[in-house]
């Protein structure tokens, strides 16, 4: 997460720790449990009480995206004295419950997960993918089930600027577009969790093939975070049973999705006007 502090440095812990290696977990247990102790400690301090070495202590830096030791303590500092009165999380519905609840169970679900997922936006990697955005040719973007949802949103928002933008459902037509895609053409995976096969797959044959990559998923480690050129990343929501991947996880991916727009947007903000007027009135057109 290069060029930013994260607000909540233990919610980021919390939501990547079940993908954290053994020696790591060891780390984020200690931390999680004596955070304000950890920022007058050393590295070497905290790798005896977490029973591990000092290089875990720095690997697992490295994995939840910070930039060192003495950042991950500057970030446990800036929240040591903050109060949670509020309860966090996510919050599944329960059989016949009052529709008052259900309600405001989904309200509050989509709003943690909003919050959470800007506590991951990058403003470097933005920048960096609103100008490999610019430069492109044409944008290949696909992701699959709730993910093929944000890429249509993709594909309309990008249209509606004058680039051309391809949101394909089928593969092997992605596939075959990428294959003969022309010069400074992008290829954009979208998976929640970073591993579905498809997209990633995609990301690999885009490379092969001479394209730039942009990928958007939970953050945390991944199959595409691996292959992919820059990454976007939301927040890592645990879903519950009935929420399914479709609720929070989609909100938080067309929440990054939005603020990549804008920031686009506003970078040649007139020609960005012009170019929407001209996609309203050709709306209009049609009524």
């Amino acid at each position: 997460m290069n060029g930013q502090t994260s607000k909540n440095i233990i919610y980021r812990i919390e939501s990547v720790v079940s993908n954290l290696t053994v020696t790591e977990k060891k780390v984020a247990s200690y931390i999680l449990a004596h955070p304000k102790e950890v920022t007058q400690m050393t590295v070497h301090e905290v790798a005896d009480c977490a029973g591990t070495s000092s290089a875990g202590v720095v690997r697992f830096c490295r994995s939840i995206g910070v930039q060192g030791f003495s950042d991950l303590k500057l970030q446990l500092s800036a929240i040591s004295n903050q109060i949670y009165e509020e309860p966090r999380g996510y919050w599944d519905i329960e059989p016949n419950e009052e529709k008052s609840s259900v309600i405001n169970k989904t309200v509050n679900n989509s709003i943690q997960a909003l919050r959470d997922t800007s506590e991951y936006i990058d403003i470097d990697i933005i920048e960096q993918a609103v100008a490999m955005l610019k430069e492109a040719s044409i944008i290949y973007v696909y992701g699959v089930g709730a993910s093929s949802i944000v890429a249509d949103d993709v594909a309309l928002k990008w249209l509606r600027l004058g680039k051309p933008t391809l949101a394909g459902s089928d593969a092997h037509k992605v596939a075959t577009a990428i294959a003969n895609a022309p010069k400074n053409a992008v290829f954009f995976g979208i998976s929640y969790s970073g591993n579905t096969k498809e997209v990633w797959k995609l990301t690999e044959l885009a490379i092969k093939h001479g394209l730039r990559t942009l990928g958007l998923s939970r953050f945390g480690k991944s199959k595409l975070s691996s292959v992919s050129e820059l990454m976007l990343y939301t927040s890592h929501a645990p879903e519950a049973v009935l929420r399914s991947g479709a609720t929070s996880s989609r909100l938080s991916q067309l929440l990054a999705i939005d603020i990549l727009f804008f920031v686009y947007a506003s970078v040649d903000f007139e020609s960005t006007r012009e170019q929407l007027e001209q996609s309203r009135d050709a709306i209009k057109d049609l009524t």
